[in-house]
C-alpha cells in the first residue's frame, strides 16, 4: 500500500511533465504561441519544480514524506484547475508553475522514504519499479490525452488531472505511515547537513553537470521537443506524432520493467555507477544520430527511451554515498540540477531553433544544429564525471 500510494502520485507527476509533447499542437493553436513561448510554457513546470528542491529536502528530513507530498499534491491539483480556466498565456504559465511546484516531491519523497526505511540493495529496484508507474503516466498522457483533447479540448485533460491529484493527496495522507520520521527519531544526535556543505562534496560536484545537461537534456527532449521534431522534421500529423510518442513511452516502460528485474544481479556485477554511464552513452549517441540523419533516424527516439532506465539508477547511487539522515537533502539537491537543466535546455532548444529559422535556415537544419550542440555538451559532462569519479575511486 505504501508503494501504491507513492506510485499513484508519480503516475500523474510524470504524465503532467510529459503532456505538453502531446498537447503542443492544441495549445499552440488555441493560444497562438511561438516555439519560444511553447518552450517557456513547458519549461515553467521544470523551473518551479527545481526551485522547490532545496526547501523540499529540508521538509522531507524534518516532517517526513507523507505530510510533505500530500500537501504539495493539493497545490498541483489547484494548478490543474487554473489550467482549465486560464484564458491566456500568462494564466496558463501560472498553472504550469503551480503544477510543477505541487509535484516536486512525487519522486523525491519516495526516494527519501526508501533510503531511510529499506536496505541499500533494494534502493535501485524500488526506484525502478516506481519509475514504471511514472512512465505509465507518460503513456496515458500521450496518445490517449491527445485523443481526449481532440474531442473535448486540451483543458479537459487538466480537469481530470486536478480531480485525480486531489484524490491521491487524500490517499497519501491517510495510508502512508511515518516510518521515515521514526528512523530520524532513533538517531536524534545526527546533525542535519546543510545543502551548501553537500554541494561542496566531491560526489556532488562531479555529478552536477551530468545530471543537469545529461539527464536534464534527455528529459527536455522527451517531454517536449520530440513532438515538434516529429512534426517539423518528419512531417508527421499531430495524431501520428502522438502515436509515436506513445510507442516511445512504452519502450521506456519496458526498459524500467527490464531494469527492475535485472538491477540486483547487474548491480552486484557492474555497480550502479557503470550501469548509469552505459545508459547515458546510449542516449547521447541517439541525440547525435538524430542531428546527423534527421527524419531517417527517428528510431533513435526509441533508443533514447530505452537508455533512460539505466540513467535513473544514478540518483540511488549518489544517495548511497551519503548518510541516510541526509537522504531528503541529497535526493532533492540532485533533482534540482536535473530540473534546472531540463528548464534551461527545454527553453534553449526552442530559442535556438527559432533564432536559426529567423536567420534563413530551414526547420530541419535548425533542429539538427541545435541537437548537435546539445549532444556535444552532454558528452563533455559525461567525460567530466567519468574522469573525476574514476580518480576518486583510485584514491579510495
Amino acid at each position: 500500500m505504501i508503494f501504491t500510494c507513492f506510485a499513484a502520485a508519480y503516475f500523474f507527476s510524470y504524465g503532467l511533465r510529459s503532456v505538453n509533447a502531446a498537447l503542443a499542437p492544441f495549445i499552440t493553436e488555441d493560444l497562438a504561441l511561438s516555439n519560444t513561448q511553447l518552450g517557456w510554457l513547458s519549461s515553467a513546470f521544470f523551473i518551479s519544480l527545481a526551485a522547490m528542491q532545496l526547501p523540499l529536502g529540508v521538509w522531507l528530513d524534518k516532517y517526513g514524506a507523507r505530510r510533505v507530498e500530500a500537501c504539495l499534491l493539493a497545490i498541483a491539483a489547484l494548478g490543474s484547475f487554473v489550467m482549465v480556466w486560464a484564458g491566456g498565456f500568462s494564466a496558463t504559465t501560472l498553472g504550469r508553475i503551480l503544477i510543477g511546484a505541487g509535484v516536486a516531491a512525487s519522486l523525491m519523497a519516495p526516494f527519501s522514504y526508501f533510503r531511510r526505511c529499506y536496505v541499500v540493495e533494494k534502493q535501485a529496484q524500488l526506484g525502478l519499479w516506481l519509475l514504471v508507474a511514472g512512465t505509465g503516466g507518460a503513456v496515458f498522457f500521450t496518445s490517449p490525452a491527445a485523443a481526449l483533447a481532440s474531442h473535448f479540448g486540451w483543458r479537459s485533460v487538466h480537469l481530470l488531472s486536478g480531480i485525480s491529484l486531489a484524490a491521491v493527496a487524500v490517499l497519501l495522507w491517510r495510508v502512508v505511515p511515518d516510518h521515515d520520521v521514526l528512523v530520524l527519531d532513533v538517531n536524534p544526535s545526527a546533525k542535519p547537513v546543510s545543502a551548501w556543505k553537500l554541494l561542496r562534496r566531491p560526489q556532488m560536484l562531479h555529478v552536477m553537470p551530468l545530471s543537469a545537461i545529461g539527464q536534464g537534456g534527455v528529459m527536455a527532449l522527451q517531454t517536449l521537443w520530440a513532438g515538434p521534431w516529429m512534426l517539423d522534421v518528419m512531417g508527421s500529423s499531430p495524431t501520428r506524432s502522438a502515436t509515436l510518442l506513445l510507442v516511445m513511452m512504452l519502450v521506456m516502460t519496458l526498459g524500467y520493467l527490464a531494469m527492475g528485474v535485472a538491477s540486483p544481479p547487474l548491480q552486484r556485477r557492474f555497480g550502479l555507477r557503470n550501469i548509469a554511464l552505459a545508459g547515458y552513452l546510449c542516449c547521447f549517441v541517439a541525440v547525435f544520430l538524430l542531428a546527423a540523419f534527421g527524419a531517417a533516424a527517428w528510431p533513435c527516439w526509441l533508443a533514447m527511451a530505452a537508455g533512460v532506465a539505466p540513467i535513473m539508477v544514478m540518483q540511488p547511487y549518489v544517495s548511497t554515498q551519503f548518510p541516510r539522515e541526509a537522504a531528503g537533502r541529497v535526493v532533492t539537491l540532485y533533482n534540482m540540477f536535473v530540473f534546472v537543466g531540463a528548464f534551461a535546455i527545454q527553453w534553449g532548444v526552442g530559442a535556438m531553433v527559432d533564432a536559426l529559422a529567423k536567420g534563413g535556415i530551414g526547420r530541419e537544419t535548425s533542429f539538427a544544429l541545435t541537437f548537435a550542440t546539445l549532444g556535444a555538451l552532454q558528452v563533455a559532462s559525461l567525460i567530466w564525471f567519468a574522469w573525476h569519479s574514476g580518480r576518486s575511486a583510485k584514491q579510495a
